[in-house]
C-alpha cells in the first residue's frame, strides 16, 4: 500500500518526512461524516449536503451501524449522479507496490 492517512488527519514535519522516505502518498478527506458522534440520519445528511465532484468522505469502519450509513450514502450519492471510485483511481496513482 502506498497511501497513508495520518491519525486524526494531522500531519507534521516528522510524519511528512517519514511518508516521503517510505514513498507514501499522504491522504485526507474533504467531507467528515461525524459518524463517531452523530446519529445515522445526521451523518448521512452531512455527507450528502457536502458532496462535490472529487470529494473524499471520512467514515469509520468500527462504528455501530456503519453498514447502514454506508449503504444509504452509496444509494443517495448514486441517485444524485455521483460515481464512487477507489481513492487511487480518484488521485490517478498506483496505490499498491
Amino acid at each position: 500500500m502506498k497511501l497513508f492517512r495520518p491519525p486524526f488527519g494531522v500531519t507534521n514535519p516528522n510524519i511528512a518526512r517519514a511518508a516521503r522516505l517510505l514513498d507514501y502518498t499522504v491522504t485526507g478527506w474533504s467531507i467528515r461524516s461525524l459518524d463517531t458522534v452523530s446519529r445515522k440520519e445526521k451523518a448521512v445528511g452531512r455527507v450528502i449536503k457536502r458532496l462535490r465532484p472529487g470529494g473524499v468522505v471520512l467514515l469509520h469502519d468500527d462504528r455501530p451501524g456503519i453498514g447502514e450509513i454506508l449503504e444509504t450514502v452509496i444509494r443517495e450519492t448514486g441517485a444524485l449522479g455521483y460515481r464512487i471510485v477507489p481513492l487511487d483511481e480518484l488521485l490517478g496513482i498506483k496505490a499498491y507496490r
